[in-house]
Order: C-alpha cells, then structure tokens, then sequence
C-alpha cells in the first residue's frame, strides 16, 4: 500500500506519492465527488468570509460605542467640576488716604494662595499667554501687573525716546533680575518663572515706576472703581486671600470657598506703609 495525501483542486481529483510526485497515478476527469469537493470548499470559504466580515462589524460597533463612552465620561466630569466651584467677591477699602499724588485705588491686587489652586480645573487656559508692559508718556502701562509664574511678559517701548527696563526683587529673589536699555519702537520677552514681587524703573527717566506681581495662579484680581472684585470658579476649600497695594503692603487673611456659593470678603488697609 502507497501512503499518499490528497489534493482538492476544481476540475481534477489526484493522488500524491509523500515525495510530490504524482507519476503512476491517473488523472481523474471532474466528475460529480470533485464537483462537490470544490463546491463544499467553496461555500466553506464564503462562511468564513462571511462570520469575518460579522465579528469585524461587531467589534467596529463595539469599538466606536466604547470611544463614545470615554469621551462622555471627561466631560461629564468637567461639567460636574464646573458645577461645583464656588467664589470670593468683597470690596477693597482703605482707612487712610495717603498724601503720595501716585496713590491710585484700583492699582490694588488680591489672590488666592492655598493647594490645589494651581491645578485647578480650567486654570490653564484662564491666564492668557502674553501680557504687556508698555512704555507711554514716560511712563509704565499699566502701573502694577499682576501675571501668573511662567507666562510670557513682554515689554515695548512705545515711546520715541530711549529707555532702560531695571528691574529689582522685594524680598528674596525667587527669579534672574535684568538692567537692558531698550530702543524705540522695540519689544522684548521675558518669562518669570516663580512668585514674586517685582519693582520695575527706568534708569534715564526717574519717574518711571511699574510693580510685576508674578502670583501662583490664576485666581487673582484688580478692584474696579468702586472697589469691589471677585474671583469666580474657585474650588470649594480653605485657602488664604491675600490683598496688595504699593503703598500699603501685603495683608492676608483666611477664607474658606463652598461649592456653588460666593464667600463675602471685605479688605480694608489701614496705614500706609512709612
């Protein structure tokens, strides 16, 4: 007896010695078993396709269906943050008028400190990123900037006369200080990369004087002239309110925010600073 395998091909039927050949072995027209092998392969080919084609379209369902489910899930959750945060909002007064003709009440400038406040929901894209110092009339604009650590700061002189940018830390300095003159017409970048308190002049021009608050985050703000402020979106928690103004200095007092509410906060400074 030959051991052999079979081959399956439309139209022949033959036999096949194990080392390939076929000689000795005849040929066998198509006939009706070779029909049926081809036909049952055929159907057997176009079930598979078939079930293919069924789990492909299935898990491209269920694939889509999933997505749908893991986009949802973010914003849901960033609406339900945006539901529960809260805000500060008070008026700024003062108790002594000082004599300095510089003295200017909306120059001053209230933030909120405390943890969780820098990664706070959305706090990334409140800050925009370019703030602007400006040189007009011999003078800085505005007077005092408050700007968050890491934004860019640029500087212009929109004057038509040189200036010198000179700038100094109050306090311990947390970043690079820099004297450059600056030409008309000219701008230049500068980024601070930590908080702090910085006093701006001009060496040639004496009476040019500008204050950079480079605060932790984005939760400051500058009364209007009525005095009032307010600081929306704020995570509920306990943090500290800090209020500043060049001629009064800093003072700091605890507030705690609840979620959808508004913390009441009046600041009011009392002596100048001498």
């Amino acid at each position: 007896m030959v051991r052999g395998s079979v081959i399956v091909s439309c139209g022949r039927l033959a036999h096949k010695r194990p080392n390939g050949s076929t000689a000795g072995f005849r040929e066998r027209e198509p006939g009706y078993s070779g029909m049926m092998g081809c036909a049952f392969g055929r159907e057997l080919i176009s079930g598979l396709v078939l079930m293919t084609a069924i789990r492909y379209k299935t898990l491209r369902l269920l694939t889509t269906g999933l997505a749908g489910v893991l986009l949802l899930v973010p914003a849901r959750r960033l609406e339900a943050d945006d539901r529960q945060t809260g805000g500060v909002a008070g008026r700024i007064t003062f108790a002594t008028v000082p004599p300095d003709e510089s003295f200017e009440p909306m120059d001053a400038v209230v933030y909120l400190t405390g943890e969780g406040l820098a990664d706070a929901p959305g706090a990334a894209q409140a800050e925009p990123p370019v703030t602007l110092l400006n040189q007009i009339d011999y003078a800085f604009v505005p007077r005092v900037l408050p700007v968050v650590a890491g934004a860019e700061l640029r500087f212009h002189n929109g004057d038509s006369e040189l200036h010198n940018i000179h700038t100094f830390a109050m306090g311990d300095r947390a970043n690079r200080m820099f004297n450059r003159s600056q030409l008309p017409g000219s701008t230049f970048t500068q980024t601070f990369e930590r908080p702090e308190s910085i006093v701006v002049r001009c060496d040639i021009h004496s009476q040019m004087i500008a204050h950079i608050l480079v605060l932790p985050n984005v939760f400051y703000a500058m009364p209007a002239e009525d005095g009032t402020y307010s600081l929306t979106g704020v995570p509920p928690g306990k943090y500290e309110l800090t209020a500043w103004h060049e001629l009064f200095g800093w003072m700091t007092v605890p507030v705690a925010v609840a979620p959808e509410g508004t913390t009441r906060l009046d600041v009011t400074f009392s002596d100048p600073l001498e």
